[in-house]
């Protein structure tokens, strides 16, 4: 069966139609705008995150200051040398603190009876006044509003008080 052209009340029903729909909600905030910058992006993450694996695996990165240098230098060769950049030092050590931010900001939030982590979908369901209230003491909670953090499992080795035995697994 072939369709013949729209009536001229069919034509004015679509574009009364057009001019009702009501416009999708703003988009979320993005976890680029709140995890990332331009130069740094979500592959120099996960690379960097893995040579800090490397590191706490065969016992440079054990938590204190000293350590987390270290770690973070031999870290940033390694990112260099994968991801073809120029990295400071002192510039991933900022971002390690970055990171710590960002392990520790989701893991209170996700502790809070307010929040349900949906750990399938890695999404968290709160109330609106939770969020605005949360926003005040950490805004970098914005970013997990919509989208849970991409990389909480990996993130574990920032915090070795977390880790008891790296090699085991266990906790």
């Amino acid at each position: 069966m072939t369709r013949s052209n729209p009536s001229p009340n069919e034509k004015a029903v679509t574009k009364a139609c057009w001019n009702y729909v009501p416009k999708p909600p703003p988009s979320p905030p993005s976890q680029q705008k709140h995890l990332y910058t331009p130069i740094w992006t979500p592959a120099h993450d996960q690379c960097f995150i893995d040579a800090l694996w490397d590191k706490a695996m065969d016992g440079t990165f054990t938590g204190d200051s000293v350590s987390s240098y270290e770690a973070v230098k031999q870290a940033t060769e390694i990112v260099n040398l994968v991801m073809k950049e120029a990295f400071s030092v002192d510039a991933n050590y900022n971002r390690y603190i970055k990171l710590r931010e960002r392990f520790e900001t989701f893991s209170f939030l996700i502790s809070c009876p307010e929040v349900n982590w949906d750990r399938w979908e890695n999404i968290l369901h709160a109330p609106e006044e939770f969020w605005e209230d949360v926003y005040e003491r950490f805004p970098i909670a914005k970013a997990y509003e919509h989208a849970g953090e991409p990389n909480f499992t990996a993130l574990r080795v920032i915090d070795v008080d977390e880790i008891v035995d790296l090699s085991s697994g266990s906790e």
